[in-house]
């Protein structure tokens, strides 16, 4: 007689797991909105991003990406257009629209990690400094790109 148990497919599980087979646990929502209001729009984006494929959903991060992209296109067009005074109140008033949003597009997917990993601590918020760092380089460089393209289409900002 032949024993299935040599030929199952199944992983057998020896122990827990190592620390590096584990995945990362997301930063908390409340470091997305703090990220995002401080740094700017693509450095919400970023963080939102990290949670959500820390969370394993590759698919919406990709849709966040994609439309932060279209968004900051869109945001630098605006400022830019604007003139100075009413400009900066503008860049205020959607660093707080920001400070609401990207908390809210990942809440539902952090809710259930949390329900699913009582056990587990998220991320500090101190770990997410540079990536905001990164993001808001990454704005500044849209916002360069757009005013140069302005500036070779003869569109003056005011």
């Amino acid at each position: 007689m032949v024993s299935n148990t040599l030929q199952s497919k199944e992983p057998v599980n020896l122990g827990p797991p190592l620390p590096h087979e584990t995945p990362k646990p997301p930063f908390r929502p409340g470091t997305i909105a703090r990220t995002a209001f401080f740094f700017s729009i693509v450095a919400g984006s970023l963080v939102c991003i990290i949670n959500l494929r820390r969370m394993g959903h590759a698919e919406k991060a990709r849709k966040v990406l994609w439309i932060t992209i279209a968004s900051a296109v869109g945001v630098a067009s605006f400022l830019l257009l604007l003139p100075d005074a009413i400009g900066r109140l503008a860049g205020l008033l959607l660093e707080v629209a920001w400070y609401f949003v990207f908390p809210k597009i990942q809440a539902t997917e952090f809710d259930q990690w949390q329900a699913l990993h009582p056990e587990i601590l998220p991320t500090s918020g101190w770990r997410a400094i540079g990536w905001g760092f990164l993001g808001f380089g990454m704005f500044f460089v849209i916002i360069v790109l757009v005013a140069a393209v302005f500036q070779a289409a003869g569109i003056v900002p005011m």
